[in-house]
């Protein structure tokens, strides 16, 4: 491998995992929302220290770094979803929120609620990969790809329309209130 690869795997490696921690610095400062518990005991300057050894090994290797990017795009979009009502209500009080709608909640209601990443991510990626390799089918993979893109820009397009609308709604019964 050429030196120069080795920078531009750096780079691809750095790019994403800045953006993971960035987004979860951004949304959880204290760390109180962190989902990785060692992440969480470390505390910052140990969570970014655990970078070092993730940007040597994704210097190594293109494929590898591709992955750590992706992976790291991932927890980026999973970390900003959302952090606009964190940002408003604070950590404490969302957490505290949270844990006081967990109370009501049956734990069997809340696994089936979680498990959506399995259907967006994993099993979307096992079909990718058995339409590659098992079946040779990359029309099949195509299609799974396009739906990909489908959905991530009509949930985020419906989701923001949703949320602009209740934001109107909010504004137009706070001026009947005023009259």
């Amino acid at each position: 491998m050429e030196w120069y690869q080795y920078i531009i795997n750096a780079i691809i490696v750095i790019i994403g995992r800045a953006l993971d921690i960035i987004s979860t610095r951004y949304v959880t400062k204290e760390l109180k929302l962190e989902t990785n518990k060692l992440a969480r005991r470390l505390g910052w300057k140990g969570a970014i220290f655990l970078q070092i050894p993730l940007i040597i090994l994704g210097c190594l290797d293109f494929y590898f770094a591709l992955f750590i990017f992706f992976w790291s795009l991932f927890l980026f979009a999973n970390n900003i979803e959302g952090s606009w009502y964190i940002k408003e209500v604070g950590e404490e009080n969302y957490k505290e929120e949270i844990k006081s709608h967990l109370k009501n909640s049956k734990t069997w209601k809340i696994i089936v609620g979680e498990t959506s990443h399995i259907f967006t991510f994993s099993l979307s990626g096992l079909l990718i990969l058995v339409f590659l390799f098992v079946l040779e089918d990359i029309m099949a993979v195509i299609f799974i790809c396009i739906a990909l893109i489908c959905q991530g820009g009509l949930s985020t397009f419906r989701s923001i329309q949703f949320l602009v609308s209740l934001k109107k709604e909010n504004q137009v019964n706070r001026k009947k209130e005023e009259k």
